[in-house]
């Protein structure tokens, strides 16, 4: 028998349960576009850059009330949510990405993305291998398997879509838990234990791997009344096993594995296709995200473009002590004069 406790709240969902119920898609009212409208003339008055926009800089009274309820449900419903209908034909994209900003600081606070303290991140194909050195998935047109991020809350903003493909699904880290307690839970142990990771944003030690394990799974306080939590990135998982030239034990393996296809499952996975204007919101310790590959236009103004916000949110969850970095990935470098889609 186990003794580890399936999680019961609205954040153990399946897809093939809430698919067809419109519960997680908020869409925004003619009188909540207009908000959004005023506060962006707002900032454009005053000349502030995006980034500099605060909470206050971005009064939104009329939406404010709505945005807060969807935090909740972030926090403590289901763990995601996505907003639709901004207009993406009466806003400029520059416009369109002031406005995710501006929302941002209604929910949270940014926090840097990658070494070079990056707050806004442009998610597009860079023409990279994904797997090479110094090369994170987002800037390529490969699949990204299901994982969670370093921070809160990831929001994630669509510009422009792909030729092809490029289609994004969200699952519940709770649920896949849930079912390995019920199929196998042999390997629960082992997905609480966890693993050394390595440590792709430490530029300065290639060789960096982390000094103990990280779990998958770990409810705080401990035990079974404690809230779980999920962190979950497979590649620098399985990169850190052959930086310490110790490899994974068959069960872990196996559990890793389990993990990976229980997220990909289609009963358990939540597909959908972002169109321009649209934005959604995950809960990095409940859910991980995944992307499908995806074909791009030939004409730079019309490829593939998301644009990523990496949000910490208060009341914070309750974290283990060994849970890792979940404050952002902390800027160790200069400023990078990284490339800028068309």
């Amino acid at each position: 028998m186990s003794d580890h406790a399936p999680v019961t709240d609205a954040s153990a969902w399946r897809g093939a349960e809430i698919a067809n119920d419109a519960g997680w898609i908020g869409t925004l009212t003619a009188a909540e576009v207009e908000d959004l409208a005023a506060a962006l003339r707002g900032v454009q008055a005053r000349g502030l850059a995006t980034t500099a926009i605060s909470r206050a800089d971005f009064p939104l009274p009329v939406l404010a009330p709505r945005l807060a309820a969807w935090l909740r449900e972030a926090q403590s419903g289901r763990g995601f949510f996505v907003l639709r209908g901004l207009p993406a034909g009466r806003f400029t994209e520059a416009e369109r990405e002031a406005i995710f900003w501006g929302i941002g600081t209604h929910l949270g606070t940014a926090v840097s993305q990658n070494s070079h303290g990056e707050m806004l991140g442009h998610v597009f194909d860079q023409g990279r291998t994904y797997g090479s050195a110094n090369t994170r998935g987002y800037q390529t047109r490969a699949r990204l398997d299901f994982h969670t991020d370093r921070c809160d809350l990831v929001g994630l903003l669509c510009q422009r879509r792909a030729k092809a493909g490029g289609l994004s699904s969200v699952v519940s880290t709770m649920a896949v838990h849930n079912e390995i307690l019920r199929t196998r839970p042999d390997l629960l142990p082992v997905l609480y234990r966890g693993f050394h990771y390595s440590e792709r944003e430490a530029a300065d030690n290639p060789n960096g791997v982390t000094p103990r394990p990280i779990p998958v799974f770990s409810r705080w306080p401990d035990g079974p009344g404690g809230v779980l939590s999920c962190r979950f990135i497979r590649n620098p998982i399985e990169t850190g096993a052959q930086r310490r030239g110790v490899p994974l034990t068959e069960q872990e393996r196996e559990a890793l594995e389990l993990m990976s296809d229980l997220s990909a499952r289609e009963d358990m996975r939540l597909d959908m296709m972002l169109e321009p204007g649209d934005m959604q919101f995950c809960n990095n310790y409940v859910t991980t995200h995944a992307r499908t590959e995806f074909e791009d236009w030939p004409e730079p103004e019309r490829r593939r473009l998301m644009v990523r916000l990496w949000l910490t949110v208060h009341p914070r969850r309750p974290l283990a002590p060994d849970f890792g970095e979940h404050d952002g990935i902390p800027a160790r470098l200069a400023p990078e004069a990284a490339p800028l889609p068309a």
